[in-house]
């Protein structure tokens, strides 16, 4: 009865260090805090790093700068998709032909970007295409910086609509070329 009580413990042991190890391996292989705040030092804008991918609730789970590299490409779709969403906030304020061509032309490289950024996105999961998924991105951040331009040429000077998404955009992609300089094969 000793034995059998003995040998129960032992396995309920074995059992509960088994499942400790299984829960903790995922936290083991995470980047601690002090490696993402040491990456955004090296970043632009540190500030703007920590708030955008810091912050961002997947750090916790990012096991290297692969996944990293992945987070900041949904930041950027997320920045696009914002855009977007306040283009047609304020396409009403653009009545002239002009105004009203610009938000055209920024709405189709809105849609232009996002779908280069949710593509790096996919990309980017194969870490072997880190670099390719790094450019499809830059083509996205291209986009981007068109539209931006798009508003002080073509006739008056206007202050675009979506400096803010583009300004956000251009800080996460100089994120994207740290990343891709450090994992570089």
């Amino acid at each position: 009865m000793a034995t059998t009580t003995t040998l129960i413990k032992h396995i309920t042991f074995l059992l509960l260090l088994l499942l400790f190890v299984l829960i903790a391996s995922p936290i083991v292989n995470a980047m601690l805090v002090k490696d993402v705040h040491a990456f955004c030092k090296e970043t632009n804008d540190v500030n703007f790093c920590l708030k955008y991918i810091g912050a961002d609730k997947r750090i916790s789970a990012a096991r290297d700068l692969n996944d990293v590299l992945l987070i900041v490409f949904s930041q950027c779709k997320i920045q696009v998709t914002e855009a977007t969403k306040h283009i047609s906030k304020v396409r009403q304020k653009f009545s002239g032909p002009i105004g009203k061509e610009r938000i055209k032309f920024c709405e189709r490289n809105y849609g232009l970007a996002s779908g280069l950024f949710q593509e790096a996105y996919e990309t980017g999961k194969q870490k072997a295409l880190a670099y390719r998924a790094h450019l499809t991105a830059q083509s996205g951040s291209d986009y981007v910086r068109k539209c931006e331009e798009e508003w002080k040429k073509n006739g008056p000077i206007q202050k675009s609509p979506v400096t803010f998404y583009n300004t956000n955009v251009i800080k996460l992609f100089s994120i994207i070329r740290v990343i891709i300089s450090k994992v570089k094969t």
